[in-house]
């Protein structure tokens, strides 16, 4: 099918308000004949840009009305190369494009990491330290997540799907306490933060709004807490994950309180409709 670009006003929206019509487009875009494949905001332009996969513009709009009454403006055909191209994926082949400009965006911290040095010495808290990385990269294997960098005694992780970075957050904490009950004398645990948004990506690393609320989620979470954004909490409605009411918080570089909800550590079965 044909790709299309389409353009919706912004104005008075929230970055989580639009996470959470886009989750409601994706939940209706087979009933349409649509695949809505990223999404992303034009700040400066006050708008937010939807690539569609659809038979024609009419069925696009169609599937925004089923999903939330949000109809584009302006939907216009896009060339795929030049697509690949403003991705930042020069010189890739034609096909289905499955990177997003949305990512979810996980910081894990090792409490204490500091004190385990002193307590135990270098020798014996660098083991432990190493078996932390172990442990996490582990994990983030299964869970189609793309490690960004090693923070000394955290990640800094990238993900394509909300429902992977939460279920790696769930399984990470649960294989941790596992390892601190079976080695009591080092117990290892972390703090998890996690955000969803369109951050910068450079040379491999990544920057931006959407990476500094998570580090600050993270850094305001406490040993064995996962912290999420509302657009994290919006992006997983429907997936059985278990979010309760953190309270607002003020966060350093951020001019309004953010809304944070707290991730339950227990897993729900798998959807048979999820990949």
């Amino acid at each position: 099918m044909p790709l299309f670009m389409d353009q919706h006003d912004t104005e008075g929206a929230s970055p989580e308000d639009l996470a959470r019509a886009h989750v409601a487009d994706l939940q209706v875009q087979a009933d349409h004949g649509v695949k809505f494949l990223t999404y992303w905001l034009d700040y400066q332009g006050g708008s937010a840009n939807c690539l569609v996969d659809a038979p024609d513009p009419a069925a696009v709009n169609r599937a925004h009305a089923a999903a939330h009454g949000q109809l584009a403006g302006r939907i216009v055909p896009v060339d795929e190369s030049e697509v690949l191209a403003f991705l930042g994926r020069v010189g890739d082949p034609p096909g289905v494009i499955v990177e997003p400009a949305t990512r979810t965006i996980v910081f894990t911290d090792m409490v204490d990491s500091t004190a385990q040095l002193d307590e135990f010495g270098d020798v014996a808290g660098m083991e432990t330290l190493r078996e932390h990385n172990r442990i996490v990269r582990r994990i983030l294997g299964n869970h189609r997540g793309r490690e960004v960098k090693n923070t000394g005694d955290g990640f800094l992780l990238s993900f394509d799907s909300t429902s992977d970075a939460v279920r790696f957050a769930i399984e990470l904490q649960g294989a941790l306490s596992e390892y601190s009950h079976q080695h009591p004398e080092r117990q290892i645990h972390v703090r998890i933060g996690m955000n969803a948004g369109e951050p910068v990506s450079e040379e491999g690393d990544l920057f931006g709004l959407a990476v500094n609320v998570a580090a600050r989620l993270c850094g305001h979470a406490r040993a064995g807490e996962i912290l999420a954004s509302a657009a994290v909490a919006g992006l997983t409605m429907g997936k059985g994950f278990d979010f309760t009411d953190a309270g607002v918080v003020s966060l350093k570089g951020l001019k309004n309180p953010l809304p944070t909800f707290r991730l339950q550590l227990s897993l729900p079965a798998p959807s048979p409709h999820e990949g």
